[in-house]
């Protein structure tokens, strides 16, 4: 780390920037101790914050520890302070527990400030060599323990005098900026080559456009060292830009950050051994680089996971391989079995040194003969941050500055390569533990001089203005529109102070240049020229493949033909190329957190119906399903969602439950007036019709006195969509059921006796609002029943007949712009299949109508 105030080395008189290297070198410091209050939080929370950490351990952890290094570089001596002066309260309650932890630590301190305490605590005359401080070189706002440092050498070294500035001008954009951002009358100039602001796609372009400007500036006779880069973030992408554009970097780190492998590793191992798995943790584990397969062959297993295919049959020809896959996926259900197989899978990894070693520093948590109390033990994994190496300067090369420290040399022209929202000035942050009027309190009592808002900002603006002022010729800045993940990014707040400085300018945003509307002949970088796209050739009708057996393209083991299910000929009625697409394993395989979306919603509350309303029992009375309610919806939470069950979805949780809690009391009501008996429950069906063979889950099948049975599908949804999609003939899904049941391929004990050959009719049961939609019986005594008539799906089954035959002759039709209109306003109801793929919309004509 940099400290920020400069030194002169005593033989070549050099000014330069002091670091925690240097320092330990001079004063022959001993190694610090690794900094990790994480590991001590975890072990013990304290009263003060074990709420927080119980329902937010990562959040908990990096405010605690962000508060603990306020107080440690709050204090001048770098000792845990006494806080017996303040008054009994919050802010003392808050303070004692955050000094009990930095005792709890030991020796350990943030980065260079274990340095920084040794040279407090050395005795004079014990330095290797002389080392004053520039006068003038301290930053005014620098903590009480960085001026303790600064006093400390210069009460044994004494100080030089700063080396003369040049004369400041006055004539240049730049120069109004750096007279001071903030002051209320800085001088407006014209805009000139001394300020630019490119607006660039993301921080890969800006990166990009950070070296090739370098280039062109090393190649109109700049020396690389008066060239900086500026940036926040991870430099992987400048590392890869410069080292493209041949141009060196000085201020790297000698290992670039690295993601804790083996942290992450364990953490997925355990989620892993905790039932249910979710399938992202194994894609995880499929891809870690401490697996023994390669690198392609864990991207092939993960994208299996992710398609719901858990058996890793693409390891079957190698035993060990596939015997390491069966370990990860077995879920242990004590600790025993739990130690087991980390200790098998442990044995099959070629290097799993660490990951031992890992495993071992939580024997406290994994000990012991019962169940695992998976709360502790995920909290106890530690899974550190990026870590990068020491920085590597050298005299030669651009300088590469940090935003979080003061300039470690001047420069001329500086690129400012991530200029968003939060950066330049940094966002200041609010103190997790304390008021702004228990900083002061704190100040007056300890001397403790926390940071609060005021002073995060007064801080902040002052190190944006030292990196303005360290440049003497021009300043570049660059704004990328959106971040590596697609997210959009605002300018920095830099930009409205900086655009202060300019005249007649309207809005600060107008200095943003889009680099993509201006002519490449016109960028200040040189480019490559690019190839024209090719004309788009024109979109085809459809697509054919008449060699092929299109509705035989999926197969089971024994290579028989697989059948379709209900939702596959929903994709085919709305988007023919959706249902190739998913035929052929080439639909969208995109991984994204888990969410409560609808999907989710509806299979949870399928599963609570399944349990609740069992078949050939009578309907429970209100009491027993009020009882019996909580427990199958934990239930169905273990099974299908275990991450509702953490404590921050605890409002999404109790509203779900109440949601289906009250559809669950309608249904109740809606089987007694009908004097319905459930006949089955999730029963699969399996048929012919429309001259193929369908397969799929009756949600629920009832039975009526009169000997009718009622196919009934749950929906998770309200009554009007539905409505309006029977209305207009365009309902298929519920009406496919019973086309099987006319031609069904039976097997033994199929549960379809008391079906088979009695009068059929099909529901909706809207669980929203408790609407019931019927075709084929009219169910009047249930409170929001409405028979929508026989023609619920005319239209739907002239389409599907339609698109069969096509599909019969290896036709593809491909879907037209005007297709999403005429389902939503004609057909009554969302093409969801439209949006499956990127090539659907790809591959869609333009309507001519």
């Amino acid at each position: 780390m940099f400290y920020p105030f400069d030194v002169a080395d005593p033989q070549s008189g050099l000014h330069y920037r002091l670091t925690d290297t240097r320092l330990a070198d001079l004063s022959l410091a001993p190694l610090p101790e690794p900094f990790a209050p994480g590991k001590v939080i975890a072990a013990q929370p304290d009263p003060v914050w074990a709420e927080s950490f119980a329902n937010a351990p990562s959040e908990t952890i990096a405010a605690v520890s962000g508060a603990l290094r306020d107080v440690i570089l709050g204090t001048a001596t770098l000792q845990p302070p006494v806080v017996d002066a303040l008054p009994d309260g919050r802010a003392k309650r808050h303070l004692s527990a955050l000094v009990a932890l930095w005792r709890d630590m030991g020796d350990a301190l943030p980065e260079g400030l274990a340095t920084a305490r040794h040279v407090l605590d050395l005795p004079h005359r014990q330095f290797l060599s002389d080392l004053p401080v520039v006068d003038g070189s301290l930053d005014p706002l620098a903590p009480p323990a960085i001026k303790a440092l600064h006093d400390r050498l210069k009460a044994e070294f004494g100080s030089v005098l700063a080396k003369p500035m040049p004369a400041q001008r006055s004539d240049r954009l730049i120069d109004a900026v750096q007279s001071g951002l903030t002051r209320p009358d800085m001088p407006q100039l014209a805009q000139d080559a001394t300020l630019a602001v490119w607006g660039l796609r993301d921080p890969a372009a800006c990166a990009d456009f950070a070296a090739a400007r370098a280039r062109a500036l090393i190649d109109d006779g700049v020396p690389t060292r008066q060239i900086a880069v500026l940036t926040a973030g991870d430099p992987q992408d400048l590392a890869r830009a410069f080292a493209a554009q041949g141009v060196p970097l000085s201020g790297l780190p000698d290992a670039l950050p690295s993601r804790d492998v083996v942290g992450e590793t364990l953490l997925h191992m355990l989620l892993a051994k905790r039932p249910p798995t979710p399938a992202m943790v194994l894609a995880g584990l499929c891809l870690t680089p401490l697996m023994p397969w390669g690198a392609q062959t864990g991207r092939d297993l993960a994208e299996d996971v992710m398609g719901g295919h858990f058996s890793g049959r693409i390891l079957a020809a190698d035993p060990e391989h596939h015997a390491l896959w069966t370990d990860l996926r077995q879920p242990a259900s004590s600790l025993p079995q739990l130690r087991l197989l980390l200790d098998f899978i442990c044995n099959r990894l070629p290097h799993s040194d660490a990951l031992r070693q890992r495993i071992l520093s939580m024997q406290a948590v994994l000990a012991g003969d019962g169940p695992p109390d998976w709360d502790t033990i995920l909290r106890a994994v530690q899974v550190d941050g990026p870590v990068a190496g020491d920085p590597v300067r050298t005299l030669e090369g651009v300088s590469l500055w940090s935003a979080h420290e003061s300039p470690w040399r001047p420069c001329k022209h500086l690129l400012i390569v991530d200029f968003s929202e939060g950066l330049y000035p940094m966002r200041p942050r609010a103190n997790a533990l304390f008021l702004d009027s228990e900083i002061a309190q704190i100040a007056a009592t300890t001397g403790v001089q926390l940071c609060g808002r005021t002073e995060g900002l007064n801080r902040s603006l002052a190190l944006f203005e030292a990196q303005l002022g360290a440049v003497s010729d021009s300043v570049t800045c660059l704004v990328p529109y959106r971040d590596l993940a697609g997210g959009r990014l605002a300018p920095s707040a830099g930009l409205s102070l900086m655009g202060r400085a300019v005249a007649e300018l309207k809005a600060a945003s107008d200095l943003i240049v889009d680099i993509s509307r201006v002519p490449p002949a016109d960028w200040p970088v040189a480019t490559h020229p690019v190839s024209p796209c090719p004309a788009p050739l024109p979109v085809p009708e459809a697509l054919w493949f008449k060699d092929h057996l299109l509705l035989e393209l999926r197969l089971d083991d024994d290579g028989v033909s697989l059948p379709q299910s209900p939702s596959r000929l929903e994709n085919l009625l709305v988007s023919p190329l959706a249902w190739l697409l998913d035929e052929i394993g080439a639909g969208d395989m995109g991984w994204q957190a888990e969410s409560l979306d609808i999907m989710i919603k509806g299979n949870i509350a399928h599963h609570v119906f399944e349990h609740v309303f069992l078949p050939a029992v009578d309907i429970p009375d209100a009491a027993t399903l009020e009882a019996a309610l909580p427990e199958a919806f934990d239930a169905a939470l273990r099974k299908t969602a275990p991450f509702l069950r953490a404590g921050v979805w605890e409002m999404e949780r109790a509203t779900l439950l109440r949601e289906i809690t009250a559809a669950a009391h309608r249904w109740r009501i809606d089987l007694i007036a009908l004097n319905a008996r459930i006949l089955g429950n999730e029963t699969w069906l399996h048929g012919n019709a429309h001259g193929i063979r369908i397969r799929g889950k009756a949600d629920t099948i009832l039975g009526l006195t009169d000997g009718t049975v009622i196919i009934v599908d749950h929906k998770k949804s309200g009554t009007a969509g539905r409505r309006r999609r029977m209305k207009k003939g365009w309902d298929l899904q519920v009406g496919l059921y019973g086309a099987m049941l006319a031609l069904p391929f039976r097997r033994d004990d199929d549960g379809l006796d008391a079906v088979i050959g009695r009068p059929l009719g099909i529901a909706y049961h809207l669980m929203n609002d408790g609407g019931v939609l019927t075709s084929g019986v009219d169910l009047t005594a249930a409170a929001k029943a409405r028979d929508m008539g026989d023609e619920v799906n005319i239209h739907a089954v002239t389409r599907l007949t339609e698109r069969l035959e096509q599909v019969k002759r290896g036709q593809i039709v491909l879907n037209t712009t005007f297709d999403e209109d005429f389902f939503i306003k004609e057909a009554g109801f969302t093409p969801y299949a439209l949006q499956n793929s990127p090539l659907i919309a790809a591959f869609m004509r333009e309507d001519d109508q």
